[in-house]
Parts: structure tokens; C-alpha cells; sequence
């Protein structure tokens, strides 16, 4: 399998061109700043210097700026500035992505909002079903921490220099997550279905950021968790799916396959 080169470092803290101060959310972020930096003081331009040292905020002609991974985590509408950093979100009637849509929508917000939305769609557009060892507890058709790591997963080690949306699709049988930009050296796919835990994330200074806000337990850990969330609601398996251009996760239906009803891909 060709493995495809992560980001050059530096390109997460390159300001936004188009962006100022005013389109992030600057009470989140002199709270989340003052989190990661204990001890600072009140006078002028001390939170904006210790987000400079955060990767945060940049410099344009002069002017501070937000820079991709603050606008991706505390920006107020980043796509209005990038709109491919949003989701399309898709429950289709079928088990192609030519059958009809039940319901669309497409995400946008920070890092969180994307999550927080996803993760209503899919509650909203799935079913449950009698939990096959406790008949009297009900279990969703996808359980939510599989879904929420293969999401935040996809959202911060996409490759956000290419122009793709991430995408989620609720079919009848399965759940997809596809991410724009393949594996990031030195990680293959072998190596994702064998340990799953090496950890190697394209936008280290996003993935960083977003386990400090407690979208992600711990960097290099989210396969496993998926797998096990997996594990523990069917006998199925997670599938990956990589090439040069995207990365794709697919969750098992837990409805269908208690009823024994799986269509193919």
C-alpha cells in the first residue's frame, strides 16, 4: 500500500487568510488559554501572546490571526472562510449511495460543534434494538463512543490542505466515516488492523489541542476504542479503508446483524 506524507510542520499554525481575531470565540479560548498556561497575568495582550505560543493565533501583515488549528477549535463559523472543513451528513434509505435520502444536513462550526451535530444526526437517524444479553435494555444501532472516536478521528487528522468535505453515511446495514488525505507516515494500514495504537496523527498540534478539550482520551487510542465499542454490541467487524486520497471507516449495523439482515457493501 502507498503510504502518503503527513502535513509539513508548521502548515497547523499558518494563518487563516481572510480571518481576523473577531471570528473566534474568545471567551472559550482565554479560558482554554489560561487552562493550558496556569499563572498568567491581566495586563493587555497577555492572553493573545500565550495563544501566539499555543499555535492558536498567528501574525498577518501585522495583525493577529487565527491560525488553522485555532480557527478549526475556537472559531465562531470557520467555514465561512473554509468551507470544506465541515461534515456532510447523509441517511440514505438503502444500502448504496444511489437509494434515496431520508435526511441531510451539513455540519459546520468548530471542532466540538462538528462533533455535538454528528453525533445528534446519528441519534436521530438510527434505531435501537432489545440488547441481546440484557433483553430488557434497549441497545443503539451504533454505540455512540465508536462513532464519536471514528468522528473526532476523522476531523483532526484529515488532510486540511485538500479541498473535501469529511463525510458521514447512515445506511441500512452500516455507518461510514470517510476523511479527505490517506494514512500519515510511517503508519499503514497493516499496522492499523494489527495494533491499531501506534499513534503517528497528521495534525499533532490539532490533535493536542483537541485532547485538551476532551475530545480525545488520549492521542493513539482511538482505533482501540472503536474496536472494543464495536466488539462489545456484535460479533462484526470495524473495516478500514484507505488509498492515497482517503481514509474510510465502516461500523456494523448492531440491528441488522442481530437480525441476521446484513447487506454487502
Amino acid at each position: 500500500m502507498s503510504l502518503v506524507a503527513p502535513t509539513p510542520l508548521g502548515f497547523e499554525r499558518s494563518p487563516v487568510a481572510g480571518t481576523s481575531v473577531d471570528d473566534l470565540d474568545l471567551a472559550a479560548l482565554e479560558a482554554y488559554v489560561r487552562r493550558r498556561v496556569p499563572g498568567l497575568g491581566t495586563e493587555p495582550g497577555v492572553h493573545e501572546r500565550a495563544a501566539q505560543r499555543l499555535g492558536l493565533i498567528g501574525v498577518t501583515a501585522g495583525q493577529p490571526t487565527p491560525t488553522v488549528v485555532g480557527l478549526m477549535s475556537f472559531g465562531t463559523a470557520p467555514q465561512v472562510a473554509r468551507p470544506e472543513w465541515g461534515v456532510s451528513i447523509v441517511r440514505i434509505r438503502g444500502a448504496a449511495l444511489a437509494d434515496p435520502v431520508a435526511a441531510r444536513l451539513d455540519a459546520e462550526g468548530n471542532l466540538a460543534e462538528l462533533v455535538r451535530l454528528g453525533l445528534d444526526f446519528v441519534r436521530a437517524n438510527t434505531r435501537a434494538a432489545p440488547n441481546l444479553l440484557v433483553p430488557s435494555d434497549l441497545a443503539p444501532e451504533y454505540p455512540e463512543e465508536a462513532v464519536r472516536e471514528a468522528l473526532v478521528n476523522a476531523l483532526v487528522h484529515r488532510d486540511y490542505r485538500l479541498s473535501g468535505r469529511v463525510s458521514l453515511r447512515i445506511f441500512n446495514d452500516r455507518l461510514e466515516i470517510w476523511s479527505p488525505g490517506g494514512l500519515a507516515l510511517p503508519i499503514s494500514l497493516d499496522e492499523l488492523a494489527q495494533h491499531g495504537g501506534a499513534s503517528f496523527p497528521r495534525n499533532p498540534l490539532l490533535a493536542a489541542t483537541a485532547r485538551h478539550l476532551g475530545l480525545l482520551e488520549q492521542i493513539g487510542r482511538g482505533i482501540p476504542a472503536i474496536r472494543r465499542s464495536i466488539a462489545g454490541a456484535t460479533a462484526l467487524p470495524v473495516q478500514f479503508h484507505t488509498s492515497q486520497t482517503e481514509v474510510r471507516v465502516i461500523l456494523p449495523s448492531y440491528i441488522n446483524a442481530s437480525m441476521g439482515n446484513v447487506s454487502g457493501n
